[in-house]
């Protein structure tokens, strides 16, 4: 009778640690699909408003240059050539055309790209230095965009598609990047270095009515890219962790409820929300170039 409770006992914590070996690995992440597969870096992928098009940045030709292709990496095809550097390109908000910038004037300037037309405009900007990470408003007649004033300072304008009623938002001596606009428009997030001492990035929140923001990180590591979902719910952003590597992360729209999402040897970073929210598309460092990778929110490892 013993020996019978005692096999009982130990098939139970024997079952007990099978169970929470398997809750731990799903919990740890999610599943990944690699969408591209090049011996050259590709970054910065957005979806278009339907969800049908994915459009990138790849240097697989020499130099930077826009790409499109399907939500499964099929037929990928550069759009745009040009000997410049044509970077950083993201969606208009419910039209098949694209905001990027290009070095093709000696200095980096935006352009926007009609897939329907296949046309190239300049955005006028009164502004003489470097324009980029730009992003159309969710009416798809302003944007945002950053203006390096100088090395590590990075101011962030409005301004509307016709090069109208430019008007400075963020305003400081320090490195304020990558603004994105909430989903309603009333709103962007960004990182900076300012209240860091010129350490590390962390994320605010700006309310461009109320002129108010808001920190959503503290740490002392690198929190930056951040996204919110469509469904204004849940940011998306990347984060240094102990390993080094810059992984992903969510939080509620608040700055609460953080937790890490990608675990991977070679660190993923810029994530961008499915027009439904559900999924994710990456760059991650993969067989030792950046790759577009999509992250399956509904699919736990």
């Amino acid at each position: 009778m013993h020996n019978k409770k005692l096999l009982i006992i130990q098939s139970f914590f024997t079952l007990a640690l099978i169970i929470s070996t398997s809750i731990s690995a799903q919990d740890k992440g999610y599943k990944e699909e690699q969408l591209t597969h090049t011996n050259s870096d590709n970054r910065y992928a957005s979806y278009n408003k339907d969800g049908e098009i994915i459009v990138f940045e790849s240097n697989r030709d020499g130099h930077w240059q826009i790409y499109i292709m399907d939500i499964n990496g099929n037929r990928q095809e550069r759009i745009i050539v040009s000997d410049a550097n044509d970077r950083r390109p993201t969606w208009h908000p419910y039209k098949n055309i694209i905001l990027f910038e290009s070095d093709r004037t000696g200095i980096s300037e935006l352009y926007t790209y009609d897939l329907s037309d296949r046309t190239l405009k300049k955005v006028p900007i009164k502004l003489k230095g470097n324009k980029m990470y730009a992003q159309f408003a969710p009416n798809g007649k302003e944007l945002i965009f950053n203006y390096k004033v100088r090395d590590n300072n990075y101011n962030i304008y409005f301004i509307s598609v016709n090069g109208k009623r430019l008007k400075k938002i963020i305003d400081n001596a320090y490195a304020n990047t990558y603004p994105r606009f909430t989903s309603l428009g009333d709103a962007i997030l960004y990182f900076s270095k300012k209240l860091t001492k010129n350490v590390n990035d962390e994320i605010y929140v700006y309310s461009i009515s109320q002129k108010k923001e808001k920190r959503l990180t503290e740490s002392t590591v690198d929190n930056n890219f951040a996204d919110l979902s469509n469904n204004s719910v849940r940011i998306a952003y990347s984060s240094t962790t102990e390993s080094g590597n810059q992984e992903i992360f969510l939080m509620n729209k608040d700055g609460l409820s953080k937790r890490q999402i990608t675990f991977n040897s070679g660190g993923s970073t810029l994530p961008n929300w499915s027009p439904k929210d559900l999924n994710l598309l990456i760059t991650g460092k993969r067989q030792g170039y950046e790759q577009i990778c999509r992250i399956l929110l509904k699919e736990k490892l």
